[in-house]
Order: C-alpha cells, then sequence, then structure tokens
C-alpha cells in the first residue's frame, strides 16, 4: 500500500493542477529558459497570427512587462487550469502579445460544464493588469528611482495612464458632474493630487493593445458555495474588429471536501475609520465613507484577513456604525484588536470598562488594546503597570516591536507579541511558554509588488515557525498621495488595495497574500483529517510529509531582502496537501468492503 501511496503522490505532484498551477515545472531555472526559447519559436510559426495568448502563473514574481516579448514569463498557447473547494477564491493569468495595434479588445468567459453541473461565468472576475511607475522595490526608504512594474488590477485600462517616453503616471479624476481629467501621480509635489477622484468601472472595458507589446489580463474565480465536485471546462474569448477570435480552452477542479479556516489568526493594521466632520469620505488611508469601508471589510474578508485592527477613536455613534460594517463583512467576534493605548496605570481597567460597555452588543469575546508602536527601552519598561491593569481588568495587551524583545521585560503581560521580520521558531516557542501568541508583520511591509513573497512569508513560513499569525502594516497607508509613489522623501506608499470614490483597485501583491493565506487553510484541513482519522497507516504516512514539509527551512532571515530565493514549488505543495486530504476523508474499500 505504500508503494502505491508514493507513486500515486509522485502522480499527484506533477499532474494535477491546483491554484495557479499553469506550466507543469515552468519554476525551474532550465525549464524557464526551454519554456521561453519555445515561446519564441512559437511566435514565429505563428506569421498569420494577430494575437500570441500566453498562459502566466498568477502567484509569481515574475514579471510580464509590455516590452518582455519573446522572453515572455508563461506558456504559449496552452489552457488556464484552477483547482479549489467550495467558496474559495483562486486567480489564474494570461497574456496578450499584439503584432499589430488591436483596438477594443474584448475578453468574454463562457459558462464551465461538468456533465450536467454548470459553473457560471458570473464565478470570475477579470481584470487587466496595470504597469505603472513605482519608486523602488523596498517601501521603506525608497530610491526615488522610477521601475515600470506590474501591479494594479483595474476594470478600465484607462483610468491610469502611463507615459513610458517621460516615465510617468497619471490618474483619472471623475467630477460629480461626470467629467474627467487626469492628474500627474509620479511628481515630488504632494499637492498634484489635490481633489482626485478615482472610479474604476465595474466590470472589464475593452481594451486597447499596442502593436508589438504585451497586455497582461488576471482572472479571479471564487467557486459557488454549492458546486459540486469535479472538472469544468469551458473557454476564454478574445475578440476584436478585424481579427480572428481566439478561445482560450480554461480547465476548473472543485475538489470534494471543505476547506478549514485557518489555524493562524490574520490580522493587519487597518487605519479606515468613519468620521462625522467628512462622511463623503476621502482618498487616502484614513477617513473613510460607509460605501468605502464596507467594499473595504469585504475585499479584506474575500482575502482570508478577518480580524483587522480598529482604528475607530471611542465614539458612541461611530464605533457600533463600524462594528456593524464588520459583522455585515462576515468578520468573527471572537476577538477584537484595538488600536488605542492602555495609557496611564490609572486609566487602563477603566479603558477596558469603557470598550466592553462599547462594544457589548456585538458579543465581543477578548478585547484587546495597543501598547506603545514598537517600545523599546524606558518606553517599553514604563508600561508595564498599565498592562497589568489591563489584563485584570479582563482585557488582553497586544504589541508591535522589532529592536526589543518584550519577552524578558513584559513575559505574560503581553498577549500578542506583533514582531518585526523573518519568522523564527525559537522566537515562538519562547512566547508560547508563557501562553501569550506570536505574529508577524514587516515580511516585508504591504506594498511591495511581488504576489509570490507575500504567498510565502505570510504562508507557509508562518506555519512552519510556530507563529498564531500575521499583522502586518498596513491594508493601506500613504507617506504622501497614496495614490503617487514619488512625493514623500524616505518611504513609499504602503497599499494593497488602493482607495477609490466608492470602492478599491486591487492589487497582484495582495492576490499573492490571500493565496498563502489558502496554503494554511490546506495545510489546516490536512491537520484536521489526520487527527480525525486516528492511528492508520494513510494518517502517519501523511503525517510524517507534513513533518519534513514543516522543517524545511523553518527559521528564516530576519530582513526579507536577505532570506535568498524563494520556493518554487508552493503549487506542487498544496497538490500533494490536497493529495492526503482525499486519501483521508475519502476511504478507498476492496470489492469485499474493507478498507485497504
Amino acid at each position: 500500500m505504500l508503494h502505491r501511496l508514493a507513486l500515486a503522490i509522485r502522480i499527484v505532484a506533477v499532474g494535477l493542477s491546483c491554484a495557479t498551477v499553469f506550466a507543469q515545472g515552468i519554476n525551474a531555472p532550465e525549464q524557464r529558459e526551454t519554456s521561453l526559447k519555445g515561446n519564441y519559436y512559437n511566435a514565429g510559426d505563428r506569421a498569420d497570427s494577430q494575437l500570441i495568448v500566453y498562459r502566466l502563473d498568477a502567484i509569481t514574481s515574475r514579471r510580464a512587462l509590455p516590452d518582455c516579448f519573446p522572453d515572455v514569463p508563461g506558456k504559449a498557447g496552452a489552457a488556464l487550469r484552477l483547482a479549489g473547494c467550495r467558496d474559495e477564491y483562486e486567480s489564474a493569468s494570461l497574456a496578450v502579445y499584439a503584432r499589430d495595434d488591436v483596438q477594443q479588445l474584448r475578453l468574454e468567459i463562457s459558462d464551465l460544464r461538468s456533465g450536467d453541473h454548470v459553473l457560471p461565468r458570473s464565478a470570475f472576475e477579470a481584470w487587466v493588469v496595470k504597469c505603472w511607475y513605482q519608486a523602488g522595490r523596498d517601501v521603506m526608504f525608497h530610491d526615488g528611482v522610477k521601475r515600470l512594474v506590474p501591479e494594479l488590477l483595474l476594470k478600465d485600462d484607462a483610468l491610469v495612464r502611463v507615459d513610458t517616453k517621460n516615465e510617468t503616471n497619471a490618474v483619472r479624476s471623475t467630477a460629480e458632474n461626470g467629467s474627467t481629467r487626469y492628474l500627474p501621480a509620479s511628481g515630488k509635489d504632494p499637492n498634484a493630487l489635490e481633489g482626485l477622484r478615482p472610479i474604476d468601472a465595474t466590470k472589464l472595458q475593452p481594451v486597447t493593445i499596442p502593436g508589438k507589446t504585451l497586455k497582461q489580463f488576471w482572472l479571479t474565480l471564487h467557486i459557488p458555495k454549492d458546486a459540486a465536485a469535479g472538472k469544468y471546462t469551458g473557454s476564454i474569448r478574445l475578440s476584436a474588429r478585424g481579427i480572428t477570435p481566439v478561445d482560450v480552452p480554461i480547465e476548473v477542479t472543485v475538489h470534494d471536501f471543505e476547506l478549514a479556516q485557518p489555524k493562524m489568526i490574520y490580522s493587519i493594521y487597518y487605519p479606515g475609520k468613519l468620521s462625522v466632520e467628512q462622511p463623503q469620505g476621502t482618498i487616502a488611508a484614513h477617513y473613510k465613507s460607509e460605501e468605502q469601508m464596507r467594499a473595504e471589510l469585504a475585499d479584506m474578508v474575500a482575502h482570508g484577513v478577518r480580524y483587522p485592527n480598529l482604528w475607530q477613536a471611542y465614539s458612541e455613534e461611530l464605533v457600533p456604525r463600524a462594528l456593524q460594517l464588520r459583522k455585515e463583512a462576515g468578520m468573527p467576534n471572537d476577538r477584537l484588536f484595538i488600536n488605542m493605548p492602555a495609557g496611564a496605570p490609572a486609566s487602563s481597567a477603566g479603558k477596558v470598562k469603557g470598550w466592553r460597555k462599547l462594544t457589548a452588543g456585538f458579543g465581543y469575546e477578548d478585547i484587546y488594546l495597543y501598547g506603545e508602536d514598537e517600545a523599546s527601552g524606558d518606553r517599553l519598561r514604563r508600561q508595564k503597570p498599565s498592562w497589568e491593569n489591563v489584563q485584570k481588568a479582563g482585557g488582553k495587551m497586544y504589541a508591535s516591536a522589532w529592536k526589543e524583545d518584550p519577552f524578558e521585560v513584559m513575559g505574560s503581560r503581553l498577549n500578542v507579541l506583533v514582531w518585526s521580520g523573518g519568522c523564527q521558531p525559537d522566537k515562538a516557542k519562547r512566547w508560547h511558554s508563557v501562553g501569550s501568541k506570536i505574529f508577524s508583520y514587516s515580511n516585508p511591509q504591504a506594498g511591495v509588488e511581488e504576489p509570490l513573497l507575500y504567498r510565502y512569508n505570510y504562508g507557509l513560513a508562518l506555519w512552519k515557525a510556530d507563529y498564531d499569525g500575521a499583522m502586518t502594516f498596513a491594508y493601506q497607508w500613504a507617506y504622501g498621495h497614496i495614490w503617487n509613489d514619488f512625493d514623500s522623501e524616505k518611504f513609499r506608499e504602503h497599499c494593497f488595495a488602493y482607495p477609490t470614490v466608492n470602492s478599491i483597485v486591487g492589487t497582484i501583491q495582495w492576490e499573492g497574500f490571500r493565496e498563502g493565506v489558502d496554503d494554511v487553510r490546506y495545510i489546516t484541513t490536512l491537520e484536521q483529517a489526520i487527527e480525525k482519522a486516528g492511528d492508520t497507516e494513510v494518517a502517519r504516512t501523511a503525517k510524517r510529509w507534513l513533518a519534513g514539509l514543516k522543517i524545511e527551512n523553518a527559521r528564516q532571515k530576519v530582513g526579507w531582502k536577505s532570506q535568498g530565493p524563494l520556493p518554487d514549488d508552493l503549487d506542487q505543495i498544496r497538490s500533494r496537501t490536497v493529495f492526503w486530504i482525499n486519501q483521508l476523508i475519502i476511504p478507498k474499500t476492496t470489492p469485499g468492503g474493507n478498507d485497504e
């Protein structure tokens, strides 16, 4: 039986398409080189075709730039393949190279079918991936050098206008009367975007592709909760006036098990808050209209972040309204991280009681107050009496740190440490010894346009190090105007999603973060299946595989830029995890009815 299992594992690792597995083995450097050469020959052989369509890895840090042909980081002319569980989101990506100018290219997705079952086209959302100029790689202490990078997921490609000759960005602003104008978004003047009102379309608009350039598209599938398990097939049609339509096959495998919530707590610094003075909201990180906050909270839940911290100031009017929006978004009420310090010892217990009263109607179990941000030395030590009083009053404390680990000073007085940098198992073990938890942040902060980096560092890296969660900084944060990367002297904007008048514009790095959450969900599902199966041969074998995976490079270097190459086998790990789950929850029987 073990021999058959091992053989099955090898087959699944090679053949099962899962998450965003588009080209088998494409991540290996030597195969990548062959793949790119193959694309070139394919392109040369199709001189009569006006479009060349490439299947791309969605969650990757390799960039598909407009001028990268023929070295496109993908596979020409093959089907898109996704796999997932009911109510899960999965991403796919394709790119279109135009030999000559293509006007008003349309992308239309068919219903997908599996026998009598239908996966409706409405389960998909499509975006165009916008390349624009950004001010560096790291969001901290940028170098100000303009780099053209793919980042934005747009419904209307014209929302952001990019001039590659002059290396400038401009964002379209729509006035309340419907008139539009473009405002510069790549200079040093923080007032250049004053009055900006960006509004994206609600569905993908036709796209113009200049000749001899590449345009990337992004698809997100939200598998319906009632979808039947099986393999579904359909197509994506690319059409424009004057060209022969191109149909791209698409395959979706829906797994026959339910995906567990992650064993970790996914939070994030979220500075958004309601305001009596600015009820219409702003195009910034802080003051939101109810429409904006509703869209942002729903976006967080869809990306696996169910516990954003609360920046709403103490208000009997606005706090309940903000909490109601969280409830409507589907956020749990077992804990609430409040971005309010404990304050002086004499008032800290009263703050807990006040917040208990204010949140009583929503049933929150644990109330967390925030320590002074990144405190060390005397700033850390002087908080000890206040933290003690918070806990005596039934509250809990969370705090960020990077310069000094507060363990020796605070120990169990700190319920959740939000620790900066790479994941470190020894640090998790230390904090667990006093009954406290450890979260990760700044590994890296939000805004680095590298999806694979976020997938691993906020996914399997957390699990390997036995971390309890993540709370990176930030869903949105601006050091100048949030739509301009160049108007701050030191820092780039920290964004997983850019604010608009009525919603958000997503980013490819945010999609990578979601995939990391999903990696943990699959691991959690497998761990639960192993525990439920008990002492069986399959469970023991799966447990050994999981244990071997866990110890691989479990300790990271502190600085994310010094951590070395990211794993290139995350899709294969996902596939193998799915295999073991299926082995455990779908018993195989012999003709006589006995378990194998």
